[in-house]
């Protein structure tokens, strides 16, 4: 370990284990079940603890603080910890807490959780999402690849968020949200498609309007959720992300957000792909 990787006043336990090419500025803290891999820098201040591996070339900034006990009255102190994956970017005073049993907290490659956002016991991000400043997610989230929040949303337990889900800021919502729609307001409502989303994630426009023709059966107001998916099933093309998407709603727990529109005309009307 080259000896100017390492801040000469950050508390490292001897017990971590810490890449050579790390580096670890003033002050932070490391405890002795930590894993931290190749080319992550860990900001002055961040404290990491928990049975805790963080991937290579994450950026970790002042006053991160990751593993640290749940905020859950049923955790009884048992080992649990948190897996961030490659080239993750926690920006200043991210909170991420360790599990609860015997589960772990996950976040995905490339994931970028801005300023104060929190991620709590349990939760599990997918590949590359975003959460912008002081967006919440409480305990066992489950969040799909790319999926976006913008500032100050606020998930409830349990809450799944489809892959490519985008939510405006200040929204809330206890129920879920399925792929690839875009949701605001508090309680949340489906105000249409994550178009530029999909097209960024490479989903053709045949695809696109299968998806389109999907939700607009979901939310036919004279069709029930059982029906709307059957029709689904047999008079769309059996596109992955179609599948994806009855999949998705036939799982759901908590039911999944209503829609903002009168009718299944406006999605046409005001959603163009």
């Amino acid at each position: 370990m080259s000896p100017t990787a390492i801040h000469q006043t950050a508390v490292i336990h001897e017990g971590a284990k810490i890449d050579p090419s790390v580096i670890i500025e003033p002050y932070a803290v490391i405890g002795p079940n930590v894993e931290i891999k190749a080319g992550t820098r860990v900001g002055s201040h961040a404290v990491i603890d928990g049975h805790t591996v963080i991937g290579a070339d994450c950026k970790i900034f002042p006053g991160v603080t990751i593993g640290l006990a749940p905020q859950d009255l049923s955790y009884k102190e048992e080992p649990t910890g948190v897996i961030i994956g490659d080239r993750v970017t926690l920006r200043e005073y991210v909170t991420v807490h360790r599990a609860t049993g015997d589960r772990t907290t996950v976040i995905g490659d490339e994931c970028f959780l801005m300023a104060y956002s929190h991620v709590a016991h349990d939760c599990k991000l997918g590949k590359g999402v975003i959460m912008a400043n002081n967006s919440t997610l409480a305990g066992h989230v489950q969040v799909g690849d790319g999926a976006v929040f913008a500032g100050m949303v606020v998930i409830h337990q349990h809450v799944r968020i489809g892959r490519l889900s985008m939510i405006s800021g200040m929204s809330g919502t206890r129920v879920d949200l399925a792929p690839f729609g875009m949701y605001d307001g508090r309680p949340v409502y489906f105000k249409g498609l994550n178009v530029i989303g999909m097209r960024r994630g490479k989903i053709g426009q045949d695809v696109r309007t299968a998806i389109k023709s999907a939700y607009k059966l979901i939310y036919d107001p004279g069709l029930n959720a059982s029906q709307a998916l059957q029709k689904i099933e047999t008079e769309l093309p059996q596109f992955d992300e179609v599948k994806e998407i009855v999949d998705f709603v036939r799982g759901s727990k908590r039911g999944i957000a209503k829609s903002a529109f009168k009718s299944d005309e406006d999605l046409t009307e005001t959603d163009s792909l």
